[in-house]
């Protein structure tokens, strides 16, 4: 009968070692809270109109314009001195003969200069493409130094561009910079725009990034 009073007892110890075992077990097995996403803001017309990158590109671009232009000069001037000289001519035959290659020089002149146009396209396309590779590289690499998750493009402004001089209406103008908005506030104090401007440059300067082709 000793024994059979003590069950009691003897099942509630078991039952409340269980309890504590498993609760221990759970507080183990429980994940440590998430650690809060890091974020910062970059103003990304300030970073690229203060890139070391960008100066140089503009100025290549500048160089090659002003050198089509210098040719499509001498070009234009070579077909209108060609046509004043047809101009004088009074044998039919030969009058024929200068007209059609002055025809066959001003269409090789609109391929040339259509070329040319693909040329500083292609060019200025690929320097936006570098300038943006530069900032990707060197925000990525900054975000990690500082603990950010994520780097975002903060918006212009707070204000919304209304141009009446345009001809889209007034609503349409709100509405489509709304919609194109992904960023209602970012806070100045996780702004790394200098920090990253500092980083591009100082990598140009040192080699250490590409150098413009």
């Amino acid at each position: 009968m000793a024994a059979m009073k003590r069950t009691p007892l003897l099942v509630a110890l078991c039952v409340g070692g269980t309890v504590a075992v498993g609760l221990l077990a759970a507080a183990v097995r429980a994940p440590a809270p998430a650690a809060p996403t890091r974020t910062a803001t970059i103003d990304l017309q300030k970073v690229v109109d203060k890139l070391q990158e960008k100066a140089d590109w503009e100025i290549r671009l500048r160089t090659l314009e002003a050198r089509i232009v210098e040719e499509v000069n001498v070009r234009k001037k070579k077909l209108e001195d060609d046509v004043a000289a047809a101009r004088v001519v009074t044998d039919p035959a030969e009058k024929l003969k200068a007209l059609e290659a002055l025809q066959l020089q001003k269409l090789e002149l609109e391929q040339w200069a259509t070329m040319k146009q693909a040329e500083l396209d292609r060019e200025s396309s690929l320097m936006w493409r570098q300038i943006y590779r530069s900032i990707r590289t060197e925000a990525a690499k900054l975000a990690e130094l500082e603990g950010y998750d994520y780097v975002m493009v903060a918006e212009p402004g707070d204000e919304l561009v209304i141009t009446r001089e345009s001809r889209v209406p007034l609503t349409t103008q709100a509405l489509e910079q709304i919609g194109r908005r992904r960023t209602v506030y970012a806070s100045p104090a996780h702004d790394i725009s200098e920090k990253l401007v500092l980083r591009i440059n100082n990598a140009r300067a040192t080699g250490a990034a590409p150098k413009t082709p």
